[in-house]
């Protein structure tokens, strides 16, 4: 299970303890969960199928609780997403980590995949803005249709954060069931935002995906294979040992 993989990292910057799967490739995935408000925390059921989804790749993965309530503008989550990657990527672990062997290259990721989750996917979009180690960008069940409530109407900078790395891979899935937003939204935010990015629909899935989730990586682990063709020539293992 993941746990046994995990141990806790605490990132100073923002007081956050976090889990972090350190397997030693080259790249960490980065898993953020549904708004805490609503019971959303690192242990969701999407959440811990990304982890062991990357974990069983033999790819490093970390996941933390936000901060608070949730209820905020939403700068503090997007500190802490950045935060916990300054941690992990650039210098802050132990020195006889960062040493590199002829077997094992890089002992400390160098690069970054963002995958959000709900609320955790309108986080790590606006985070993805000037972070030069992320190579790729997962939205999972955006919540666009409400996404001025849950930050508190401060939405449109979050989403003008995270078209600033319009060549950044992106992409993002929904089910066709969705308790949040429709598929027409869904579609239409992409066509007017995210023109680039590649869009992916769960059939007869809904927002919270129980029971789903091998679906949902299913789909995640394609575009991976797709988007890195060069890289992984058709195993996705590969991928962690990006450069």
């Amino acid at each position: 299970m993941s746990r046994s993989m995990e141990q806790e990292l605490f990132v100073e910057d923002t007081e956050t303890t976090a889990r972090y799967a350190d397997l030693k490739s080259n790249v960490v995935v980065v898993v953020t969960h549904p708004w805490t408000f609503l019971g959303g925390n690192m242990h969701n059921n999407v959440v811990v199928a990304a982890v062991l989804y990357f974990q069983k790749l033999g790819i490093s993965t970390v996941r933390f609780d936000f901060h608070g309530s949730g209820i905020g503008r939403g700068y503090t989550q997007v500190e802490q997403v950045r935060a916990v990657v300054r941690k992990i990527v650039k210098p802050g672990l132990d020195d006889d980590k960062q040493e590199d062997t002829a077997s094992n290259p890089t002992k400390r990721p160098i690069r970054v995949i963002l995958i959000g989750y709900s609320y955790g996917s309108l986080i790590t979009g606006s985070a993805s803005a000037d972070m030069d180690e992320c190579i790729a960008s997962i939205s999972i069940a955006p919540p666009f249709a409400v996404q001025h409530w849950l930050l508190l109407f401060n939405s449109s900078y979050h989403l003008r954060q995270s078209t600033l790395a319009e060549h950044l891979p992106r992409l993002l899935l929904m089910g066709t069931s969705d308790n949040f937003t429709s598929e027409k939204v869904f579609q239409d935010m992409i066509e007017k935002h995210y023109p680039s990015a590649v869009s992916a629909i769960v059939q007869d899935a809904d927002h919270f995906f129980h029971r789903r989730e091998k679906d949902v990586m299913d789909v995640i682990g394609q575009w991976l294979l797709k988007t890195f063709a060069s890289q992984c020539q058709g195993d996705l293992r590969r991928l962690r040992d990006f450069s």
